[in-house]
């Protein structure tokens, strides 16, 4: 079955930036459509997303993040390049900061900020959450807990959008932080899944192969 994303923030100064599809390649839309543009209600397909937060709310409750196989990674920068529009930084800003969004997965919170015009997105998670509390089927419990990653997202995104306009993003690669979470741009991750789809197609017999499947099944 696989674990889903749980929508958690949007921040306001992103929500409404429109996406425009009309430059967006054919494929990396009808791979969205086909992923998640289903509904089973009216047993059709949705119509494409009009705005970041339309894409976020697409994305909830469906396996997101620890999913993204080239297809969705190509898809994802595609509508990051061609689809948002770039502005130039105000103030004293040197780097533009994307939309983003917030999403509960696992034991972490995740996040996934576009690059607009550029294909450098980046996505980051943060340490395991350690509740305080125990964890039990109560839903007081759980609305508690999703208040408390909501409200965790939006205090790392203050610093976020405070280091992104500063140009540190740009050092993602490097540090594979950023603002003390856990980070990297699509491309590297595309660039792992592309290796790894290549291994899976020698033969059982290669060292690359037999060592990737010694990895996958290796005690955690």
């Amino acid at each position: 079955m696989g674990d889903p994303s749980s929508l958690r923030f949007i921040p306001a100064s992103g929500s409404t930036i429109p996406i425009d599809w009309t430059h967006v390649p054919e494929a990396s839309k009808k791979a969205l459509t086909e992923s998640y543009g289903y509904d089973w209600e009216t047993d059709d397909f949705k119509p494409l997303p009009a705005t970041v937060a339309d894409l976020a709310k697409m994305f909830d409750e469906s396996k997101f993040f620890g999913y993204f196989e080239s297809n969705l990674l190509i898809t994802l920068m595609d509508i990051s390049e061609f689809g948002l529009q770039a502005a130039t930084p105000s103030g004293r800003s040197i780097a533009q900061v994307g939309p983003r969004f917030y999403m509960k997965y696992l034991d972490q919170v995740w996040f996934l900020l576009f690059a607009p015009g550029k294909r450098y997105c980046i996505m980051g998670y943060s340490d395991d959450i350690i509740w305080k509390t125990e964890v039990d089927d109560n839903h007081d419990t759980y609305s508690k807990m999703a208040a408390d990653e909501a409200a965790m997202a939006q205090e790392f995104d203050v610093k976020l959008e405070q280091e992104v306009s500063r140009g540190m993003g740009q050092l993602v690669d490097i540090t594979k932080k950023l603002c003390g979470w856990h980070a990297c741009t699509l491309q590297s991750s595309l660039e792992s899944s592309q290796y790894t789809d290549a291994i899976w197609t020698l033969p059982d017999s290669h060292p690359l192969h037999m060592a990737l499947l010694s990895n996958l099944f290796r005690p955690r």
